[in-house]
Parts: C-alpha cells; structure tokens; sequence
C-alpha cells in the first residue's frame, strides 16, 4: 500500500510538472512579438548569434537574405554597407547581419547546423576573413563567447546533419572548452553529457539513456532563448520597411562612395580610416615594419571548420555566396607578409570553396591594391562593399 502512495504521488507530481512546463511553453511562444525588419541592419544583436530564435525567424521572412561574417559586419559607417545599402529594401532584399568579431566558421557552422527546417533550401551569404587562419584556428575564449548549449543540443537532433558533421562539431568543441580551461583555471564541462553526446551507433544506448535529461534542457535553454528574443523584438520599431524598386545606378553609388572615402581617409597612404590609422597605427608605424615577415596561413584548423561549414550548407540545399575578402596589399608588404604567402591563403580557401557545386565564389582577392577597397588593414571598404552589394543583387535573384 505504501508503495502505490509512494507511485501514485510520483506520476501527479509528474503530471503537475508536465502541466506547469506546457503552460509556460505556449505562454511564451504566445507572446513572441512579429520580427520587425530593423534587427536585420543591427549587426549588435548578440542573441541572434548565441540564440536560435531570431536567426530562424529572419530565414523565414520571405525578402530576408541572411549574411553571415565578422567584425566586417561592424563597418555601417560606410554608405555601401550591405545595411546602408539596402536600408529600403533595394531589390526587393531585407539583410539580416549574423556575426561579429571573432565569428569565424566554427560558431557559424553549429548555428547553421542547428538551424532545422528554417534554413533547409535558403540562399545565404558567407563572409571569410583572413585574419581567422591563424596557425591557432579560433581562439578558446572568442569560441567560448559565442558558444550556445542550445544549438548544440538542437544540432544533434536536426536529421538532415551527418553523423561525420555532428562528431567533428562535438570534438572541435570539446577540444575548445578543454583548452578554455587549461588556460583559465576553470572546471566548465564539456560541454554536459547531454549536449555533446553524438547519435553514433557506438553511443546510441547512452545517447538513449540521456534522452529525458537532453529534453528537459533543450526546453529550458528554448524558452529562456525565446524570452531573450522577446525583448530584443519589442526594443525595435515594427513599421515595415519600405521598398526602393528603383533600378540601382551603379556610377551614382560608386562616385557617392568614393566622395565619403576620400573625407575618411586623409592621413595615411595604406587608404585606411583615419580614426583607425590614428589608433591602431600611426604612433607605431615604425614598429610595424616587417613585423609578419614569419607569419603564415598556411596551416589552421580554419580551414576543415570552413569545410565542415560549407558542408552543412550543401546538406541542407542551401545557395552559398561566398565572399572571399583580399588583404591590404601595401600594409601587408609593409609588414612583411609577403605577395607569396597571402596567394597561398587565396589558393587554399579558392579550392575548398569550389569543392561544392552549391556554392558561389565571389573571389575578390584582385582588388588587393585598388584604393579605397578595404578600410583599414583587413576590413572591406566603400568600393569593396559595393562589389558585394552588386554580387548581392545578382545572386538573390
């Protein structure tokens, strides 16, 4: 008798569980506001790369093309950044900005991977800079500032992810949060049993076993990820952008942009930003000279996460644009990386990208010399971004 109390308390303490947890589920899922248009031009919004809510809700407006990069992404005080660019919705395209610095292809290849049906057959765009194929790859603690358990946990579930996809992902990060740690004195798991644990025949009982707990954290990370983007929507206005049909005059836009570059850049000869000259070279140019004369790219593990990111995308049927940022030629010959050793770089990434028949390259490691093409020693500029504005338009329709 004290047993049937004992079990019967269990399963109406259970039930009272499931009740509670359904109730909060459709409270908050019923109060998700619309996905106003202006988060797409804010490449500041930190949920939409650490979250899954809002990179899903943007793949799903039907005029919104989502643009994975870096600290490129942060240059909106250029007039032909894709935000400025297609602040009306020129074309008939709403961006969506997912990235910051230290976004490399790790962090958007488990967002992509996590990103279910949402992103199952969309175009996209993909931005590689050259500054992440250190011999290092990414760094432990940038990995770790943008890392997500839930992505993790919804990229293990997603079916149209390979096994092969899913165990790179789950050691590159165990390896990361090992290193974190080594490096900081910390104790932080890798990353839960529940989260890194692939669906292999070899771990498929204790996969199986982990289940009910994998369940209950994907449920508690969703909601709190979804309260998160709650709040992010409700701070943007939800006017719907208007939309600019006018044919694009592309001589106006470069002689617009070549008129702002030449106020932003006046007292250097490497057609870099004053304020950024002015910061991070100019009172130490001298000890600049030669400095990267040991540098290579030519080891990293960047280059398999480039792989496995374009994998992903050709997995779920994705279209790629795939952009392929120059360096800065004459500050590099400056500091001694020399022509040779960045066309090795070019080479390498030219050939991973062209490995996949969904993938277009938007190659613009000519324009290493042009004037006011980067705008400052790695970031794209005025004419730069013009380039893929142009490749933008042509590769969504």
């Amino acid at each position: 008798m004290q047993k049937k109390k004992l079990f019967l308390s269990f399963l109406c303490c259970l039930l009272c569980a499931v009740l509670v947890l359904t109730g909060i589920t459709l409270f908050v899922r019923g109060t998700m506001p619309d996905y106003p248009d202006a988060i797409g031009s804010d490449p500041n919004v930190t949920e939409k790369i650490t979250g899954l809510y809002l990179m899903q809700q943007a793949a799903q407006e039907p005029d919104t093309l989502l643009i994975f990069g870096s600290s490129e992404l942060k240059t909106t005080d250029i007039c032909t950044h894709p935000a400025n660019f297609f602040a009306d919705k020129r074309g008939g395209i709403q961006v969506d900005l997912i990235g910051r610095g230290s976004c490399q292809s790790l962090v958007h290849a488990l967002a992509i991977a996590a990103g279910g049906d949402a992103l199952n057959g969309k175009k996209v765009v993909l931005i590689t800079a050259p500054q992440s194929y250190v011999e290092g790859g990414i760094a432990s603690d940038l990995f770790m500032a943008n890392f997500s358990e839930l992505q993790v946990l919804a990229m293990l579930e997603d079916d149209t992810v390979s096994d092969e996809v899913k165990t790179y992902l789950s050691s590159r990060i165990q390896t990361l949060i090992r290193s974190y740690n080594e490096e900081n004195g910390t104790s932080l798991q890798q990353h839960t049993a529940a989260g890194l644990l692939t669906n292999t025949r070899e771990n498929g009982l204790v996969s199986s076993l982990l289940l009910p707990y994998r369940a209950l954290s994907y449920w508690a990370l969703d909601c709190k990820d979804r309260v998160q983007a709650r709040t992010v929507m409700r701070s943007y206005s939800d006017i719907p952008t208007p939309q600019s049909s006018a044919p694009v005059d592309w001589d106006a836009e470069e002689a617009a942009a070549l008129a702002q570059a030449a106020d932003m850049v006046t007292n250097n000869d490497f057609y870099m930003q004053d304020d950024y000259y002015s910061t991070y070279v100019g009172r130490k140019l001298d000890q600049q000279k030669d400095k990267d004369s040991g540098l290579s790219y030519d080891v990293s593990p960047e280059y398999d996460d480039l792989r496995c990111l374009l994998e992903i995308c050709r997995q779920k049927h994705m279209e790629v644009l795939f952009v392929h940022v120059p360096m800065n030629g004459s500050w590099n010959d400056f500091t001694g990386f020399t022509a040779e050793r960045r066309e090795s770089y070019y080479e390498k990434v030219r050939a991973i990208a062209e490995e996949y028949d969904n993938v277009t390259l938007l190659d613009l490691t000519q324009y290493e010399y042009e004037p006011y093409f980067l705008c400052d020693t790695m970031h794209l500029g005025w004419k730069g971004w013009l380039e893929v504005d142009r490749a933008i338009i042509e590769f969504y329709r």
